[in-house]
């Protein structure tokens, strides 16, 4: 993979991504439209890392991995819904269009949030076969989005506003690196990679992870809000403990360039079959959404 073009590689598996996900949403209630609405858009990040990783790892059959990948997709996007609330972040503007609670209303948005976290373990049991790695997609992927993951990043998000980079690094490894490492880690486990392999993935994907929340901190200070499809600016104005707020933008940025060599010397010495991460690396370095 070392000639690919990354941009075009993110393209295209977006694509498919976003093509299975519509299949996965009949239409035998109102709820599901509801649900649907958030999914509908986004860039696909973790479903990608999932689906390259499974690739990476010698998967072949992307049938096996496409459930799983976008079963990733909905919770990821159960939690921007609920952090979009008003009793969480309280922003109107999600993936370029009105938040879930504004267009729906707060109960209606809950209710739907609610439905796509419950709906990606229905997906993440999906097919015949590999009971054993699917429960262990399922224990991974709960802790790493549950109370000792995002939820307790998010808690920690809204909740400590003590501007210490410890603080910082406990809201950054728990609301969104944990996340970013299982995204990984179920494309390992799904193609049957080695225990020790799996392990060094999910290191590398916490440092990936980290990379991802400094480039969001920083692109919440500089970003254009129809780039980013949110409102920027939202971090400084409720107080967060964000990487510029402890560090400064340029701080932050030398920072992150940091977390992005190290993150692509723990892939590149996996070997090159991973080099896509390293490509990956770069693109959410230099990312301005």
């Amino acid at each position: 993979m070392r000639n690919i073009d990354v941009t075009k590689y993110l393209a295209h598996n977006k694509a498919l991504v976003d093509a299975a996900l519509g299949k996965f949403f009949p239409d035998e209630n109102p709820l599901f439209d509801i649900m649907y609405y958030s999914v509908e858009s986004g860039k696909r990040i973790r479903p990608i890392l999932a689906m390259a990783s499974y690739e990476a790892n010698g998967g072949r059959d992307m049938g096996v991995i496409m459930p799983i990948a976008c079963g990733l997709e909905l919770i990821h996007t159960y939690s921007l819904i609920h952090d979009d609330l008003p009793a969480m972040d309280d922003d109107d503007f999600r993936r370029g269009k009105a938040a879930a609670h504004k267009k729906f209303g707060e109960a209606m948005a809950i209710l739907s949030g609610d439905g796509l976290y419950a709906y990606a373990f229905d997906l993440f049991c999906k097919g015949e076969g590999l009971a054993a790695e699917k429960l262990a997609v399922v224990r991974a992927v709960s802790e790493a989005v549950g109370p000792a993951g995002v939820v307790y990043g998010q808690m920690l998000d809204i909740g400590d506003k003590e501007k210490l980079p410890k603080t910082m690094r406990r809201i950054h490894l728990n609301k969104t690196a944990k996340f970013i490492a299982v995204a990984i880690e179920v494309g390992a486990i799904m193609a049957k990679a080695p225990k020790d392999r799996i392990s060094k993935l999910h290191e590398a994907g916490i440092c990936l992870g980290v990379l991802f929340q400094y480039t969001d901190d920083i692109l919440d200070v500089v970003g254009v809000k129809h780039l980013l499809g949110k409102t920027p600016g939202k971090d400084q104005a409720s107080g967060k403990v964000s990487a510029p707020a402890v560090y400064g933008v340029e701080g932050a940025r030398f920072r992150a360039k940091r977390y992005a060599d190290l993150t692509k010397t723990k892939f590149s010495a996996l070997g090159e079959e991973f080099d896509i991460f390293c490509r990956i690396t770069d693109f959410v370095l230099r990312r301005s959404c």
